[in-house]
């Protein structure tokens, strides 16, 4: 006989909404190609439990066969036709979303997640649109960590590649290097910082396809180069530049 623990009914009715929520999105997905021919009739689920309170919540332990004495809980759900899918559910994600599974945090955080209908990182990004404080809903969440799982997540789907290296000259900026490809700065809240052999300089303009980097003469009719650059704090490049 399998352990029977005690368990909250909260806890049953979170692991409720999250399959329902499942089951929803895949009907979603499959009315975009078969038109959904049946109706979800009307769910009864009849518990036989022992309630206990111990002065601060209540639990219940499900009363195993032949046992006497357990109160009977009903918990019916309503039913669902193919318009009520098609109008309460949202959009499958996207090919370039993220989802919460992708993200490497602990089990908890997913599950607490998946109890506040959030399931990618496009959700989080619609309820932090609207203002809204997650930590005041659920306090064991470390949101500053997830966001950074977040971030490092969006990198490593979308990671820098240099195409391109070339020395340009200014009359007023000097010399310069020009560092062109694809995904370098995408991240507008930290400002790229370079490093050309062991020295800091100077960053002029960053965007996602190029980056300007400011060097001294000497640097720029150096044979060889060193150049590292941080375009966020998870991507680091190393180059090393040849004069020709």
């Amino acid at each position: 006989m399998s352990e029977n623990t005690p368990w909250q009914l909260e806890e049953l009715i979170d692991s409720l909404a999250v399959d329902l929520g499942r089951s929803r999105q895949t009907l979603a997905v499959r009315s975009l190609t078969t038109p959904l021919d049946y109706t979800v009739k009307q769910l009864a689920l009849d518990l036989n439990i022992f309630p206990n309170y111990d002065g601060d919540r209540v639990t219940f332990i499900t009363a195993q066969p032949g046992q006497e004495g357990a109160s009977k809980v009903t918990i019916q759900l309503g039913s669902i036709t193919d318009q009520q899918v098609r109008a309460t559910s949202k959009v499958p994600a996207a090919k370039n979303d993220i989802s919460i599974d992708e993200i490497p945090v602990d089990k908890a955080t997913k599950k607490q997640l998946r109890k506040l209908g959030v399931n990618s990182v496009s959700d989080l990004k619609q309820i932090e649109q609207k203002n809204v404080d997650l930590k005041k809903v659920d306090d064991s969440i470390d949101y500053s960590a997830l966001a950074n799982q977040i971030s490092k997540s969006k990198r490593d789907q979308a990671r820098p590649q240099v195409k391109g290296v070339s020395l340009s000259m200014d009359e007023d900026e000097g010399p310069y290097l020009v560092i062109k490809g694809e995904n370098l700065a995408i991240d507008p809240t930290f400002p790229p910082v370079a490093v050309v052999n062991q020295t800091l300089a100077g960053v002029m303009s960053s965007s996602p396809a190029e980056v300007k980097i400011r060097v001294s003469d000497e640097h720029a009719f150096a044979v060889n180069n060193e150049v590292i650059l941080t375009f966020d704090p998870f991507a680091v490049v190393k180059l090393n530049v040849k004069a020709q």
